[in-house]
């Protein structure tokens, strides 16, 4: 008896731990262009931009789809306040976090294997990504208030200031599991130590019902 006890408590230990380690996807939308220009005053010349944005996939449940609040039709557009991060890589640079509001647009119809990128956004340097040539230089100036020029995008690293972009651009969708998926050997420890306890404990209660009994 008390061994099929202690094999349903070793069934109940990996059941618990099991679920402890829920899958958490986190998208990965990117936008690169060639560009030239300056970041943070350190300049650099016809290099490969890359713009990222991350965030859970749990957002599009959670804030987005509850109310449709991010939809136009197919497109989505995640707005700053919803965790978005967005970084900006720059080869012989670095990486660096974005530091405006910055939002993300694209194409989702229910399947996160077919998200389209449109594009992503920073709000308070009117800055957009894939770059358009009449945001840069004395065609900012042309197509454009001169409040809002130079366009720029702002990061931890200093402003990104562009004077040229290539006429191309690529896009990527990377999902990745951020789920922290305990060792099998965890897994052990955890029944053993759980069977261990359980032990104990049964062995105190019985003691303890057993000197409550009457003596005759």
């Amino acid at each position: 008896m008390r061994s099929s006890f202690r094999s349903l408590l070793l069934v109940l230990a990996f059941v618990v731990a099991g679920s402890v380690s829920a899958r958490a996807d986190l998208i990965t939308l990117s936008v690169s262009e060639q560009g030239t220009g300056t970041l943070g005053g350190q300049a650099f010349t016809n290099q490969l931009l890359t713009f990222s944005a991350s965030f859970p996939a749990a957002m599009l449940a959670s804030g987005c789809q509850a109310d449709g609040s991010c939809f136009i039709d197919n497109e989505v557009i995640l707005p700053p306040g919803l965790g978005l991060e967005v970084t900006l890589t720059v080869p012989g640079l670095g990486t660096f976090l974005g530091g405006d509001l910055e939002s993300v647009a694209f194409l989702y119809t229910g399947n996160l294997q077919d998200v389209v990128v449109e594009g992503i956004n920073a709000v308070g340097g009117r800055f957009d990504v894939p770059t358009s040539p009449n945001l840069l230089g004395d065609s900012c100036v042309i197509n454009f208030d001169l409040s809002h020029c130079p366009i720029f995008f702002e990061t931890n690293g200093g402003d990104l200031l562009l004077t040229s972009v290539g006429d191309t651009y690529s896009t990527s969708v990377v999902t990745n599991d951020t789920s922290t998926v305990p060792e099998p050997s965890a897994f052990r420890l955890f029944a053993i130590g759980f069977i261990n306890m359980t032990a104990i404990l049964q062995g105190r209660l019985k003691i303890s019902f057993q000197s409550q009994q009457p003596r005759f």
